[in-house]
């Protein structure tokens, strides 16, 4: 691996440096009530250099959300062999994690998903999942994989807003039944299984 000039580290170690203090910020004192101009203080410098490495505070949100993506990645890369229908559980319960556990930093992060920096890592995941449930004869091939990941996608995202805007109910426990009706169905058949 190609060692990094000192400009390259000094810039590397910049971002970081904007990149903590305003995540530090967002959890103390809540996304909204944060200002570039805070986040700029803490982080000892000037507004401009904040705009060259986040155009804006959701771009931090991008960032916080593509990093935790990431390590949930690499934690399931680290489990045994297991079914589709379990991989995708643990996915989903990771991701309940995730969400529930700085609220107001996954609402922001819900909330930025349209646009060019749209983080994709969460319908990436839940692709390369079912396809290779697909592949492995767990899953149907009647359904284009990207077709399958966006709904599963879709309801979780739809079961996340129900949950943040009524402030009751169990994400998880939720995200699990949705994931029943994703992978099983709703004929009576199943439903009496």
């Amino acid at each position: 691996m190609k060692e990094l000039s000192r400009r390259e580290r000094k810039k590397k170690e910049t971002r970081e440096r904007i990149f903590s203090n305003a995540m530090q910020l967002f959890r103390r004192q809540g996304f909204s009530a944060t200002s570039v101009e805070q986040i700029t203080q803490k982080a000892d410098v000037g507004k401009g250099t904040f705009y060259n490495y986040f155009p804006t505070k959701e771009a931090v949100i991008t960032e916080f959300s593509r990093r935790t993506w990431q390590d949930l990645a690499n934690k399931g890369r680290q489990k045994p062999s297991i079914g589709t229908r379990q991989r995708l559980g643990t996915l989903l319960q990771d991701w309940a994690d995730f969400m529930t556990k700085d609220r107001e930093i996954a609402w922001v992060t819900v909330r930025s998903r349209e646009g060019a920096d749209y983080d994709m890592s969460l319908h990436y995941g839940l692709l390369a999942i079912l396809t290779v449930g697909q592949q492995n004869g767990e899953i149907s091939r009647e359904f284009d994989p990207a077709f399958l990941a966006e709904s599963l996608e879709g309801m979780m995202v739809q079961h996340f807003i129900r949950w943040f805007v009524s402030g009751t109910g169990d994400l998880h426990q939720e995200l699990n039944h949705a994931l029943s009706v994703f992978f099983d169905g709703l004929s009576e058949k199943t439903l009496e299984a």
